[in-house]
């Protein structure tokens, strides 16, 4: 069992890489979502799929094959340029200028979240000055893990834009399965947590207290103060998607240098 001071020690070493996702919706400017995120290579943000793409519901249906009782989730992809990333332990879109923006999103197929609530940033250029956070993608979670998820909910009295790391969580069950005594329906690549995820936690990271590595990103749950029914996926589940984009943030990190060089010459010619 993990003591007080590796909780400690994971949760300020794991805040570094945590980073707020804004997302402004097309229907109008002032329509922002907030949203975490965890950096997993210097360009490449691990997130939730319903906070890059539009929804249809604000409530998802799922059974524990991961797939939807009412019909689909979501609907286009957002404007990655409409996604923009800040750091820090407070955020304000609206008044904060961004660290970096996206250029890609990657995730799976389809329009449901059931099962397979993860995606990928590419960024226009790497954040300096922010931790890269390692997931574990070669082993899943298992029940009794002890993990701690860390977002931009503001913790238990839910003050969106501040960065919250919460008191150590329990993994209650892996799926598939469904709880009986909190609600939660799990596909097989998802896993519960006991401790509350609130509003503006959805797609932050949980980090597992022994070795450090992100497991899962917060995908769905009950109210703010409830005990159980908190959803995530697993990470190691798609591990050929975080394979294709680790390969799509080398492109671009590799195009983007390019860039800067020709631009650079031609200032010289000029």
């Amino acid at each position: 069992m993990p003591d007080e001071k590796m909780m400690k020690a994971v949760e300020e070493e794991a805040s570094t890489g945590v980073v707020a996702i804004a997302t402004t919706m097309a229907d109008s400017p002032s329509h922002i979502t907030l949203c975490s995120g965890a950096l997993v290579a210097p360009n490449l943000v691990l997130t939730a799929r319903h906070c890059v793409s539009r929804a249809v519901t604000a409530t998802p249906s799922c059974d524990a094959r991961g797939r939807s009782h009412n019909g689909d989730h979501l609907a286009e992809d957002v404007d990655p340029a409409s996604i923009a990333i800040y750091t820090g332990s407070q955020v304000r879109p609206d008044v904060d200028v961004p660290v970096a923006r996206a250029v890609r999103t990657l995730h799976p197929t389809g329009q449901v979240l059931c099962d397979s609530d993860v995606a990928f940033l590419v960024l226009d250029h790497g954040i300096a000055n922010a931790g890269v956070l390692s997931m574990r993608l070669h082993a899943p979670v298992e029940a009794g893990d002890i993990v701690v998820p860390v977002g931009f909910g503001g913790g238990p009295s839910n003050v969106v834009g501040h960065k919250v790391a919460r008191a150590k969580s329990t993994v209650l069950a892996t799926g598939p399965s469904a709880n009986a005594a909190t609600g939660a329906v799990l596909g097989p690549r998802e896993f519960e947590v006991d401790r509350a995820t609130c509003r503006g936690d959805s797609g932050g990271p949980a980090i597992d207290v022994i070795s450090g590595e992100i497991v899962g990103v917060v995908s769905r749950g009950g109210s703010c103060s409830a005990t159980g029914n908190h959803v995530y996926t697993r990470v190691d589940a798609y591990n050929r998607l975080a394979n294709a984009a680790f390969t799509a943030a080398q492109k671009e990190s590799s195009e983007a240098a390019l860039r800067e060089t020709t631009a650079s010459a031609d200032h010289r010619v000029h």
